[in-house]
């Protein structure tokens, strides 16, 4: 019989291929190894072009053939003769220490590779950030890939109320274990509404929700408490600890900032409306930069400058100091938008490619780029048409106050012009700033006709060239000393800072902390005002200080130029144009041309051969009036400026701590981050990394200042952006449990680690990036099993077993009890106690006094006003003038960013919490709360631990309570009970 190929199939080969398909398992071809891919996953993070070790670079065909300082390292077509393979043979490469040494059958496959000739693409760069090693990340690593909701594991849904649940469940399971009991109502209202709004629950909120039966009544409780105003006011301080909130610049003059209060509230109030998380991210980025700005996104950016800020070393130093400090705050800012947003230390690039992740040095300048144009300041809080408005509103005022001053200066015109400088005859003239000056080597010189003025307000203003600091070089003085009105302008001996003296003052109290004795010309001036000097060294601020209130009127004495003390030598220097004003000039430039003379000129002299010495050039002879006709209508005339410009001071705009804006300069590329060392340009842009939303960036080089932060913030908030979603979903688990799926919650790099649940991280992260909504997440956190749990662990062998496997419960098989931060005890202290003043929003209350020598000194004082008794998040975050015993129970330092406080235990804490003021006054006014009601003493006592604890007191705690009573008073009871771990921990 024949069979036709297209016939039937024989038995036998049926069985075969039956038998084949159903008993022989296929198993799958090794992967084959690529010798490229070996290379960079093992050789150039050390041997590439930015820095090849041994003179070495393998991520290119040309230079890998070329070799490195041993010679030829790859041989095409000869393996015998290529030490690069006789190196990793032997397994001195890669060095042990930088990681594994690669297998037999790696080391074949690149042997083959060189034997066949060692095909390498010129197109082919290897990047040592390619895969992700043993000793870094690479563009492969978990947190740069996009989020793929994961399937909810269908063994673990059986006893899950929610995807958490079944995620964790199936964990738990393949350990043996389980999720521990539910807590009791009582424990689940109290971290409930400590985890939501930071307060502990009313007695009768309590009741309210233990006698609600309800399958719903969980659900409806935290709707209730993430529908509370109070909501904003806890996770707002989450999210300030993020973002180094503070409302002082730090460093060594810690100035108080006025008005950077509006970007807390801004944060309270998005997070109380719920706004999208995408808009939340966005406006703290560029909320000035949107289509239609309001109070609210120009608020928002308060964000870019709420971290520490060296006002001195910004705009009082040399060039190069200020130019490093620059540098230094810029970087601050990067480490803020790149830690905050993305959980990237991008920051650590500045000087180098990043270490552990795929983060390059030009990447880090790319966003230095972006963000350069912030500075710190004020900016006045009004919209583009409010502004309009305001300078309508002022406008007729403002024409007056010309009017008034230009007359001034016809009237100030009309006087004689007969003052002139002493100077004696054998003082040379030198080349000064402007034309000639004198050189006071030999004799100090003073005015002959000093003007009338009144001290404050007062602008002294000059020209000056030191070359020696070992003495007190006088500038300007008024004397004699015994004068009400003594002032000096000088330069601190030995350290050659500008200085002033004033009435009242310590000697060397007002120093600037800039040192202008190095034979450079400067432009230096003061301004003196009611309770306040200024000092700017080259149109720059470098110093202000309070002081007491100067005398006015009497005998000012007269003007002296360039002297050393009381000695009657001239200073170590030159003194080129003086200028002395009425009221507080504008410093901000450096002149480009002598001195003038306005209306609010009291004296000005040139110091040159031509005129020796003469008033200004402007004054001329005075006309046919009387001089005391001319003194009226100056006083009259000065007295009407007076009043208009109270009048405009009295229509002060509002303003915002949010920084100001200008035109970033062309970014350079530092090698190694050195001022000295000046690399390419780099343009503005985003993370190379992150591949998900590659090719997004599309703006020229000099693209303006704020469309740049507006694009960094839509690339930011991009759906396709996987980082903002899962660091913001870990974020919120953090704050629920205590401990995120990543440890530092700011670092998704390398060094933060692997999550300990990534397929349940990803899927609140899907769920965040989809609804954009945080209290959804809360609720959808709130609601599991997981949340609900208790947190004693039980007596049986489960949970025993647990404990000793997973002590400290990174598997969540229960909950974990933590500590309340140190705001929250303040808070509710206040709360249990009646004390606490809800009032919402506006600035900060200051429970301080604060006084100014050099730096800002901040005094505590008693806090029993109402007005210190609202929440701790309106407290003045100053990083000089904390209180200690928030500081004591880890409250961090307002200028560092805190994206997960410590939690510690130090006898501090307990003195603190046993001795504190604060303490005792909250003990005393929850007793007298108490003792208010007139109730029998055990029940003061059940209604004191129901008040404090949320619960009634036990038997055996009902006995011991009130023999204590009985001895020492209910005070006592309280100030026990708000020490107690049951107040102190939630559970």
């Amino acid at each position: 019989m024949h069979y036709s190929c297209c016939g039937k199939i024989p038995w036998f080969v049926a069985l075969v291929f039956v038998g084949s398909s159903t008993t022989v398992p296929l198993v799958a071809a090794p992967p084959k190894i690529e010798p490229l891919e070996l290379f960079a996953r093992h050789c150039v993070t050390c041997h590439n072009t930015s820095d090849p070790k041994a003179g070495l670079d393998l991520s290119q065909a040309e230079s890998a053939l070329k070799g490195g300082d041993s010679g030829t390292v790859i041989v095409a077509g000869k393996p015998s003769d290529s030490l690069l393979l006789e190196r990793i043979a032997d397994g001195s490469m890669p060095p042990e220490h930088d990681g594994r040494r690669l297998t037999g059958d790696e080391v074949s496959a690149v042997k083959s590779w060189i034997e066949q000739g060692a095909a390498w693409p010129a197109t082919k760069t290897l990047s040592q950030f390619e895969f992700t090693t043993e000793r870094r990340a690479g563009y492969d690593w978990w947190s740069l890939q996009p989020i793929r909701p994961p399937a909810i594991p269908v063994a673990a849904r059986a006893t899950a109320n929610s995807a958490i649940d079944a995620f964790v469940g199936m964990r738990l399971q393949t350990e043996g274990l389980q999720l521990a009991a539910p807590a009791d109502r009582v424990t689940f209202v109290r971290r409930a509404c400590f985890d939501l709004i930071g307060l502990p629950p009313s007695p009768s909120e309590i009741e309210q929700f233990l006698t609600d039966i309800a399958p719903d009544a969980m659900d409806r409780l935290v709707d209730r408490l993430l529908a509370s105003p109070h909501y904003g006011e806890r996770w707002g301080r989450h999210w300030l600890d993020v973002v180094r909130y503070g409302e002082s610049d730090g460093f060594e003059h810690d100035k108080y900032r006025e008005h950077s209060w509006p970007y807390r509230d801004y944060v309270i109030r998005s997070l109380n409306s719920d706004k999208p998380y995408a808009a939340f991210m966005t406006e703290q980025i560029a909320g000035d930069a949107l289509p239609g700005v309001t109070h609210e996104t120009m608020a928002a950016t308060g964000f870019l400058v709420a971290g520490p800020w060296d006002e001195i070393q910004n705009v009082g130093a040399s060039p190069t100091e200020k130019r490093r400090a620059r540098e230094e705050q810029q970087e601050e800012l990067v480490a803020a938008v790149s830690q905050t947003f993305l959980g990237l230390t991008v920051n650590c690039a500045r000087c180098h490619d990043h270490k552990f992740d795929p983060i390059t040095q030009s990447d880090y300048y790319r966003l230095k780029a972006t963000l350069d144009g912030v500075d710190h300041g004020n900016r006045p809080w009004l919209t583009a048409e409010e502004q309009r408005t305001w300078d309508a509103k002022l406008k007729p005022l403002a024409a007056e106050l010309v009017a008034a001053k230009s007359l001034l200066v016809d009237v100030s015109k009309q006087l004689p012009s007969d003052a002139r400088l002493e100077r004696g005859a054998d003082q040379p003239l030198v080349a000064g700033r402007f034309g000639q000056t004198f050189s006071p080597q030999h004799a100090q010189v003073a005015a002959a006709h000093s003007p009338a003025y009144d001290v404050p307000p007062l602008t002294v203003e000059c020209w000056t060239r030191l070359n020696s600091k070992s003495n007190f070089n006088i500038l300007v003085a008024c004397n004699p000393k015994d004068s009400g009105d003594h002032w000096e302008l000088y330069t601190y001996a030995a350290t050659g800072e500008l200085s002033l003296y004033m009435p009242g003052c310590k000697p060397a109290e007002i120093r600037s902390g800039v040192d202008i004795c190095d034979n450079e010309w400067h432009y230096v001036a003061a301004t003196i005002d009611e309770g306040k000097v200024q000092l700017f060294v080259d149109g720059k601020l470098v110093h202000a200080a309070g002081i007491t209130r100067p005398k006015r009127g009497g005998k000012q004495g007269a003007l002296q130029f360039a002297a050393i003390a009381e000695q009657k030598l001239g200073c170590a220097g030159l003194v080129d144009e003086v200028r002395l004003s009425r009221g507080l000039r504008t410093i901000d430039h450096l002149p480009a041309a002598p001195f003038t003379v306005d209306a609010d000129t009291l004296a000005l002299w040139h110091f040159d051969e031509a005129t020796g010495g003469l008033f200004a050039d402007a004054v001329p002879p005075p006309a046919d009036r009387s001089v005391e006709a001319i003194r009226r209508q100056q006083a009259e005339t000065r007295q009407k400026i007076e009043q208009l410009e109270a009048s405009i001071a009295r229509q002060q705009q509002p303003k915002l701590y949010a920084g100001v804006r200008r035109q970033p300069e062309p970014t350079v590329l530092l090698i190694r981050g050195d001022l000295t060392k000046p690399g390419p340009l780099i343009p503005s842009g985003v993370l190379s990394g992150v591949r998900t939303v590659a090719g997004f960036w599309q703006l020229p080089a000099d693209a303006p200042e704020a469309q740049r932060r507006l694009k960094l913030a839509e690339w930011i908030a991009h759906q396709h952006n996987p980082l903002p979603w899962r660091v913001m979903a870990n974020r919120v688990w953090q704050y629920h449990f205590g401990r995120g799926f990543v440890d530092n919650s700011s670092d998704f790099g390398f060094s933060g680690g692997q999550p300990s649940h990534p397929e349940l991280l990803d899927h609140l992260a899907g769920e965040l990036q989809r609804s954009g909504s945080l209290k959804q997440l809360h609720r959808h956190i709130m609601t599991s099993r997981v949340y609900q749990q208790a947190s004693e662990i039980a007596a049986g062998p489960v949970a025993q077993r647990a404990h000793r496997i997973d002590a400290d419960n990174r598997l969540l098989w229960r909950y974990s009890a933590r500590r309340l931060e140190a705001e929250i005890v303040r808070d509710a202290m206040l709360t249990v106690s009646g004390q606490l003043n809800r009032q919402q929003g506006g600035p900060s209350f200051k429970p301080f006094t604060v006084t100014v020598f050099n730096t800002h000194f901040y005094h505590l004082q008693e806090q029993d006003r109402p007005e210190f008794q609202r929440r701790t998040i309106y407290r003045a975050a100053v990083v000089t003038g904390r209180d200690p015993l928030l500081s004591a129970l880890d409250c961090p330092a307002p200028s560092l960013a805190a994206p997960k406080r410590q939690e510690t235990v130090t006898p501090l804490q307990a003195l603190g919490l046993m001795n504190d003021a604060f303490v005792q006054r909250q003990a005393a006014e929850l007793a007298a709360r108490i003792a208010a009601k007139l109730l029998p003493v055990n029940e003061q006592i059940s209604q004191l631990y129901l008040v404090a604890l949320g619960r009634e007191a036990l038997p055996a705690e009902t006995s011991a309570a009130r023999a204590l009573v009985d001895e020492h008073g209910l005070r006592e009871l309280a100030w026990a009970l708000l020490n107690s771990s049951e107040f102190l921990f939630v559970r």
